[in-house]
């Protein structure tokens, strides 16, 4: 065999093989981009069938595009836009290569496109807030802030100081007599109508000198308790009443500073103190009522400074009423005989008393029968529209396949296959928001009913 043959025989080896490695080339990137265009068809399941986790999960694109702003439209305005939403779906199934799927991706496509944002309705049910409105005890104490251990102590002491103004200005006469003697009879009525376990001081303030200048001093000094705290005892608090007259200035700040040592040292943790005061205008011995209240309240935290106003100009009517709320207590203005009474011997008096009680527990259970009502409706209208968007999901995502299923996309096997998927994701959500629901509902019923045990049990007591 010549040197030439051999040299075409190599040559020709050489060629083959070259074409050779080139088909095998083209043939690997054939397999890769059949492999790439499988990985694009058949999308990575991603979608989660726990709660939690389904809340966080954003709508789906084409609910994005087609229905978001319309979800809870009427049914005809939603037909439109799911009919559309579906037609669009399953078009983009027909041209996309879906051959191979199985229903784990299929579902994954369905709700991947279709979802909608769960945690938009459920969230809210989840946030939802109980509250109740604050309410307030007759005796200055919130009922939400009364703790168990305060519901089994012994019924607390009471102690109560009486100030009464006697400055000159109460020597005037109102509509149904004289000031002063007015003032002195209702306080009467009210102290020997106290039950045994509140304690009584009365104190009185500018009763002696005259509302001359020179006197102011003398006047401004004079603060005096007549009767010292302890139970009321008919005779002696009589005499005390008796033992003044209206005369001189008004140190009302020096008054209420006087009041708060002397019930601050007759207090323990089971003893509520009260500071009563009738006056007839403004401070004028230049102290600061206002902060004196304040620095009371402040020392004595569960104090409360009730005041009257009897027959008062407008600047010692705000005033009167700005010292009574640095008291945490009510301010009232009188002008006559009736009102003062209707106030001393009424309000007062019910202050610690059964009427007060009574109307306070019944109209306070009324209250709460009301707004727990409230929240419960608002609450059910947070579920019903959550059942309304879940239902329509479902529908929506069911309507999807029954169509793939009437275009021969996919058969009734696959489609029972993807049909228990999608059934198990909507009964994930379904059971989630049945949980949240009942118990954010359970929260409304047992604030209530704690709120109204706690009103029986504080009235046990008062044969209401």
């Amino acid at each position: 065999m010549s040197k030439k043959f051999y040299i075409v025989l190599l040559c020709c080896l050489t060629l083959l093989g070259c074409q050779n490695v080139q088909k095998e080339q083209q043939q690997d990137e054939k397999s890769k981009d059949a492999d790439t265009r499988t990985s694009k068809d058949n999308e990575e399941i991603y979608y989660s069938l726990k709660a939690e986790e389904i809340l966080m999960e954003p709508s789906g694109k084409l609910f994005k595009e087609y229905i978001q702003e319309k979800e809870f439209a009427p049914n005809d305005e939603y037909s439109k836009a799911d009919e559309e939403v579906i037609t669009t779906y399953v078009q983009e199934m027909k041209d996309k290569n879906t051959e191979g799927w199985d229903a784990k991706q299929w579902a994954n496509s369905i709700v991947s496109s279709l979802r909608t944002n769960v945690g938009a309705t459920l969230n809210p049910i989840q946030d939802f807030e109980v509250k109740y409105e604050e309410l307030k005890l007759p005796d200055g104490r919130l009922l939400q802030e009364v703790s168990e251990e305060e519901l089994n102590e012994e019924t607390k002491k009471i102690n109560v100081a009486v100030l009464i103004d006697a400055s000159g200005s109460m020597k005037a006469d109102v509509p149904g007599g004289n000031k002063m003697t007015l003032a002195k009879s209702s306080i009467e009525k009210f102290s020997e109508s106290l039950p045994n376990y509140v304690n009584i001081s009365l104190s009185v303030f500018g009763h002696k000198g005259t509302g001359s200048d020179q006197d102011k001093k003398r006047s401004c000094e004079s603060i005096e308790t007549v009767y010292p705290l302890k139970q009321y005892e008919q005779n002696k608090f009589s005499h005390a009443l008796n033992s003044f007259e209206a005369s001189g200035w008004t140190p009302l700040a020096s008054t209420i500073e006087l009041a708060e040592k002397e019930l601050n040292k007759a207090r323990d943790n089971d003893t509520k103190t009260f500071i009563y005061v009738v006056s007839d205008g403004v401070e004028t011995c230049d102290g600061d009522p206002i902060q004196t209240a304040k620095n009371a309240k402040k020392t004595i935290t569960d104090l409360t400074i009730n005041i009257i106003g009897f027959d008062v100009d407008d600047k010692a009517d705000r005033q009167l009423k700005e010292v009574a709320q640095a008291g945490g207590g009510e301010y009232q203005s009188v002008k006559n005989k009736q009102e003062l009474d209707q106030q001393i011997t009424k309000n007062w008096k019910e202050s610690m008393g059964k009427t007060t009680w009574r109307f306070w527990s019944s109209g306070n259970i009324n209250d709460i029968n009301w707004a727990s009502v409230e929240m419960s409706n608002n609450l059910m209208s947070l579920v019903n529209k959550h059942n309304d968007s879940r239902n329509r999901e479902n529908n929506r995502m069911m309507g999807a396949l029954n169509e793939l299923v009437d275009v021969k996309i996919i058969d009734d096997d696959m489609a029972l296959a993807i049909s228990d998927l999608l059934d198990e994701r909507t009964s994930v959500i379904q059971e989630f928001a049945e949980r949240i629901s009942t118990k954010k509902q359970d929260e409304i019923t047992q604030t209530a009913d704690e709120l109204k045990e706690k009103i029986d049990y504080i009235t046990k007591d008062l044969d209401l």
